[in-house]
């Protein structure tokens, strides 16, 4: 499913020629603006964004965009590179670029240096996106690049219009104006920024500013949210009839979407004889369990999107038929297939970046769309924990049909704890998406090894995983062979060890993703332990890193922990003969409430026990958190380094 089209820079090159004609007031004017002092990574700085959206007595909309960008410094010259995105239904009407040389040098761009290409995006076999690219002379540091483009605006019936005013790099000045039909209607939200009201240059006709935005930036700042969550923005609804708001415009976007989508689940027989074989005649699990799992099997995710194929759904039909759809088309059959076994579903829309929807500001703007499977009345089960509950009292399981490695009634971390789309005609809401307990993430690694008195450590490790901690390597032994499962095995290693060799390595589980997957693997790691005379240092945790880099700066945005999970060792090394332990490190028992981290070591018989376990209960904390997130990695990372003392009876 994709976002709207936007007009964007990226990586391309084309020539261009010396200005012959006049060169356009707004962009001198834009260019002579005298600028703030900015951070030493800022590499560009956006002088001028310059939206003008017209909409017509028919609702169809054109939309004029002026857009001027100063290049600081080396590292800025990417965003020189001019596109400008069209497609079947958003027409380009005109384009042109201009630039100033940092010399101050004024050139235009002719039409024969333009290229038009494609713009791929991943996971799509076929879509009509293009756009025409260039990158105008002078885009060096000191240097302007600008250009204008009009087109018109997809006739998609969403009436809404996106605002994207915070974007990574600072901008000067920001104007955004929409010129509406006599007697519309319009109200505009905002996200990440107070409002602002506009002013009506025009009967009608309404204009915001914005001066002086900063850019998202993220250099240094360690566990950040996406950008596309952190950055400030506003939509502007309209339309001719009176417009609800807040919760009344999140039911009518999802009836907007349930019209549009709702004939797409119809489908022949063989959708009912294929879901009753797989879904048979179970309990509620067994049915969505044999649904989901052939969904995952065998659907692929290949997208054909062309015009409004990028919000609309292919029939069910048709994705059941070729064996392959996108998002919403796998969703969609997912509907189907339940509604034949007697379990109704619906289609939840959502975005993968958590904290780009938020319930403060009602849009259709995402970039996925998964399911929504109603539980019945007073059932529950221990492995179904991906449940929400609406505000009218229905409990739903949230799953992504898309995910071939996540059973049904769990969800991937980038997905929990966000906001999504409810698609049930009058009763589409806005809901947040479950944040899974830690018990629905394990990790359980249990390892035994013996040491040598020349510090050669041999044994083998067993790791049993569940949920997210299974998922890549689910991947891994489904869809690699042999060669790149030896590889990944190694890099992993590659974290704890110098020099090690790998003596075998299995899998069990890999495919039954409503079973825990178990991964063995031995080595042999020469050196492991260091000799100081008649001393060794043994570092008893041998593999496996929690810690993430941070650091003490003050800190402004969110902290994003990543995923929510329990994860436990037990490691046991057998001590070579003649020696015995001489000193252990502390134990660590450390609880902040959104996250643990405790370790016991203890040498009982020639053989030296490390356990620990950690633990996080929380996806996101406040920027305050950050002094505890660092006391947390510092101990974390201290006890994975910290050495017992091995010394020669």
């Amino acid at each position: 499913m994709k976002l709207p089209l936007l007009l964007m820079f990226l990586g391309l090159g084309a020539a261009a020629a010396r200005a012959a004609t006049p060169f356009p007031d707004w962009v001198v004017q834009a260019a002579a603006v005298k600028l703030p002092s900015y951070p030493a990574n800022t590499g560009a700085v956006v002088l001028l964004d310059d939206r003008l959206v017209s909409i017509g007595p028919d609702g169809r909309a054109t939309e004029r965009l002026r857009r001027v960008v100063k290049i600081l410094r080396p590292q800025g010259r990417q965003y020189g590179e001019i596109v400008a995105g069209y497609s079947k239904d958003e027409k380009l009407d005109y384009f042109h670029a201009w630039s100033i040389a940092p010399g101050g040098h004024q050139y235009a761009v002719k039409d024969q240096d333009v290229r038009d290409q494609a713009l791929g995006q991943w996971g799509i076999l076929y879509d009509d996106v293009r756009a025409r690219t260039v990158t105008p002379p002078g885009a060096d540091p000191g240097g302007v690049v600008a250009y204008e483009v009009e087109r018109r605006v997809a006739d998609y019936g969403t009436e809404e219009e996106s605002w994207h005013f915070q974007q990574d790099i600072p901008g000067v000045r920001w104007v955004l104006e929409m010129d509406l039909p006599p007697n519309w209607n319009h109200y505009d939200a905002w996200l990440h920024h107070a409002p602002v009201a506009p002013a009506e240059v025009a009967p009608n006709h309404w204009r915001w500013e914005l001066t002086d935005v900063p850019g998202i930036d993220l250099t240094d700042v360690p566990m950040a949210p996406s950008p596309l969550a952190l950055a400030a923005r506003m939509v502007v609804h309209y339309g001719a009839r009176p417009l609800p708001t807040g919760d009344q415009r999140w039911t009518e976007i999802g009836n907007y979407y349930d019209t549009l989508a709702a004939n797409r689940t119809e489908g022949p027989n063989e959708i009912a004889v294929k879901s009753r074989e797989v879904g048979g005649s179970g309990d509620f699990k067994a049915r969505i369990q044999g649904v989901a799992g052939f969904m995952q099997r065998e659907i692929r995710y290949v997208g054909i999107e062309i015009g409004i194929g990028g919000l609309q759904p292919h029939p069910a039909a048709d994705v059941f038929r070729y064996r392959y759809g996108d998002c919403k088309d796998k969703a969609t059959l997912l509907i189907a297939m339940l509604n034949a076994v007697g379990v109704r579903a619906t289609w939840v829309l959502v975005d993968t970046h958590r904290g780009f929807i938020d319930p403060v500001l009602p849009s259709i703007e995402g970039n996925h769309a998964i399911a929504a499977i109603e539980m019945p009345a007073g059932y529950s089960d221990p492995d179904l924990k991906a449940v929400v509950t609406t505000r009218g009292g229905k409990r739903y399981l949230i799953f992504d049909p898309t995910d071939t490695y996540t059973p049904v009634g769990l969800l991937r971390f980038e997905l929990q704890g966000s906001y999504g789309i409810l698609v049930a005609g009058n009763d589409s809401q806005v809901i947040q998406l479950p944040m899974l307990a830690p018990d629905a993430d394990t990790l359980e690694r249990a390892a035994s090894f013996a040491l040598n008195a020349d510090g050669t450590l041999q044994g083998t490790v067993t790791e049993t995983r569940s949920g997210e901690a299974a998922h890549a390597f689910r991947r891994l032994y489904y869809e690699e062979g042999e060669k790149e499962q030896h590889e990944a095995i190694e890099r992993r290693l590659q974290n704890d060890l110098t020099s090690f060799t790998i003596d075998s390595s299995s899998a069990q589980n890999a495919r039954e993703i409503n079973k825990s997957m178990v991964l063995q693997y031995s080595f042999t790691a020469n050196g492991y332990a260091q000799s100081t005379g008649d001393l060794l240092l043994l570092r008893p945790r041998v593999v496996g890193r929690h810690a993430r880099p941070y650091n003490n700066k003050p800190r402004a945005y969110p902290i994003d922990l990543g995923e929510t999970g329990t994860w436990r060792d037990r490691i046991d090394v057998v001590l070579p003969a003649g020696y015995t332990v001489d000193d252990v490190p502390a134990s660590v028992d450390l609880d902040l409430g959104f996250a643990s981290y405790k370790s016991d070591i203890k040498a009982d018989g020639g053989v030296l026990h490390y356990s620990r376990e950690y633990v996080v209960r929380q996806l996101d904390l406040a920027p305050e958190k950050s002094a505890d997130v660092s006391k947390l990695m510092g101990v974390i990372n201290a006890d994975e380094n910290s050495s017992a003392v091995l010394k020669k009876k």
